[in-house]
């Protein structure tokens, strides 16, 4: 009977895993797309693949870290490669190669990181979408 109620909570956990894996790659794939579209360059494949997953202590605790690769050409002819870095369910960097991270150029322009015709909020702060937490209810 043990053994059963803990296959079940196993086999829920991965099921939760793999979801928010899931979702943090969509996310990515939004990110990378928009990183192209303000520079003007061409998102290749147009998809994204994780890189490398790791664990980070936030002050809101324990949180995946995973970078995403991506493809991109600039000319049509010449493919380069940047990736994307989400801290949790944040963005935490834009690279496109031979470039500064976007949240960089960010911070000396004081601009907005992506044109204002995608749907991703101005700033380095990105929430994936789905259920929104107020600031109120933090423990």
């Amino acid at each position: 009977m043990i053994a059963t109620l803990f296959a079940i909570l196993l086999l829920g956990l991965i099921i939760i895993f793999w979801m928010n894996a899931a979702r943090a790659r969509e996310f990515a794939v939004g990110i990378s797309r928009a990183a192209c579209n303000r520079e003007r360059y061409q998102l290749l494949d147009d998809s994204v693949y994780l890189q490398r997953v790791g664990l980070r202590w936030t002050t809101s605790g324990l949180r995946f870290r995973r970078m995403y690769r991506f493809d991109y050409s600039a000319n049509g002819s010449l493919r380069d490669s940047g990736y994307v870095l989400l801290l949790g369910n944040q963005l935490e960097a834009v690279h496109l190669q031979g470039r500064h991270t976007i949240e960089q150029e960010m911070q000396k322009s004081h601009s907005e990181p992506f044109p204002p015709e995608t749907d991703i909020p101005a700033g380095n702060v990105i929430p994936f979408p789905g259920k929104q937490r107020r600031h109120s209810d933090k423990p």
